[in-house]
């Protein structure tokens, strides 16, 4: 399965990269928009020291962290973008009759140009503002395979509504982008019901808040806390995946 995927994602890559003038265009406007969003803070971290107990290396790890992720989903994973409107237009039949598995072809469908913008600013963001040495590589790598895999993994969930309601081609956009957005802030500014929220229904919280607490004090609590979430979100999409596939396989999935 994996060099099969491995293949695809590599196609999908390829096809994205053919037009060098869009790609270009998107990937530097990425570039600036994420600078933009970088300056924001800067100016709100030259009057104010903090916001909640977090500083300006806190929220640049947070952004750098979440842009990583974005980018990471984007190039290798993008096919979960749209993938909400592919099950509603039936293009999963021809996927039905081929023995390989269907959703790693789903999502290798795509790979998204602006996510390639996402990444170097990323990189930079972790670089230079988030106060963050070699010896913490390791770390950061482990956050951000899981909140990779828990943003993908939510996405898919999402996505996986089109199996129920045609409504699910913009509503699981939707909920993606409210994703994002929550993953975007100092979990500081969360209480209440949005707290709630940025740890179940938009998992703001183990796609970045957590593990950014786990930069910040590493400790086998906080990792088990962002290993058990992966381990949770990976499963509750592919339980809703399958279901929904079985779903479809016995006609009952609504076409939009």
């Amino acid at each position: 399965m994996i060099p099969t995927y491995a293949a695809n994602i590599a196609i999908a890559i390829r096809t994205s990269l053919m037009d060098r003038t869009n790609f270009v265009l998107n990937s530097a406007g990425m570039v600036l928009n994420d600078i933009f969003f970088l300056i924001l803070w800067y100016m709100f971290f030259a009057g104010f020291r903090q916001v909640g107990g977090w500083g300006l290396h806190d929220v640049a790890r947070l952004l750098g962290i979440i842009m990583l992720v974005v980018a990471i989903s984007g190039v290798f994973f993008g096919g979960y973008r749209d993938m909400a409107a592919t099950i509603l237009r039936g293009e999963i039949d021809a996927l039905l009759t081929q023995p390989k598995s269907i959703l790693p072809r789903l999502l290798a469908r795509e790979s998204i140009a602006t996510a390639w913008g996402d990444g170097v600013m990323g990189i930079w963001m972790l670089i230079t503002f988030a106060g963050l040495s070699w010896t913490d590589t390791p770390a950061v790598l482990l956050t951000l395979v899981c909140g990779t895999t828990i943003y993908v993994a939510s996405a898919i969930a999402y996505a996986s509504m089109a199996f129920w309601f045609t409504g699910a081609r913009s509503f699981a956009r939707d909920l993606t982008d409210f994703m994002l957005l929550f993953s975007s802030y100092p979990g500081s500014i969360y209480s209440g019901m949005t707290k709630v929220i940025a740890y179940s229904l938009l998992p703001a919280g183990f796609i970045v808040l957590t593990p950014v607490a786990f930069l910040r004090n590493p400790s086998a609590g906080t990792f088990t806390i962002i290993a058990t979430s992966t381990l949770l979100y990976v499963s509750l999409a592919a339980a809703l995946f399958h279901a929904g596939l079985i779903r479809y396989r016995r006609g009952l999935v609504p076409t939009g």
